[in-house]
């Protein structure tokens, strides 16, 4: 069984920079508590969000981090047009070309299909729980 937060990662760091940025940015800026963090350079925003991946927890909490990403990255996804209107100091989208978009997306779909599926993302929790 492969750890969803590495399968996670490993598709995560095969994104173009451009995707990566824009994706970490609006993941810290919908889910931040630290209004600093709004304004977070764009280049800093994939090493934080890494680490906030894979930041080590109690297991319950550990795979709870792993699918409110999912959720997130799911959100962003589905509202990246609207989203780079409504958040200032967000990466530009203008930079990243649609057919990225759409391999980012294609790939993120399998990801979801997979090791970030919720019947995985079941066992990945009993597995833990079981250690």
């Amino acid at each position: 069984m492969k750890n969803p937060i590495q399968a996670f990662l490993d598709w995560y760091r095969s994104l173009a920079l451009g995707q990566r940025q824009y994706l970490a940015h609006m993941y810290i800026v919908l889910t931040t508590q630290n209004t600093a963090d709004l304004v977070m350079d764009r280049d800093t925003s994939p090493g934080r969000f890494e680490l906030h991946v894979v930041k080590q927890d109690f297991p319950v909490r550990t795979v709870a981090r792993m699918m409110l990403i999912r959720s997130v990255i799911d959100f962003i996804f589905i509202n990246k047009d609207l989203l780079s209107q409504a958040t200032p100091g967000a990466p530009s989208i203008v930079d990243i070309s649609e057919k990225q978009w759409e391999k980012g997306l294609e790939s993120w779909k399998i990801l979801r299909e997979v090791e970030l599926s919720d019947y995985y993302t079941h066992l990945w929790l009993k597995s833990e729980l079981n250690k």
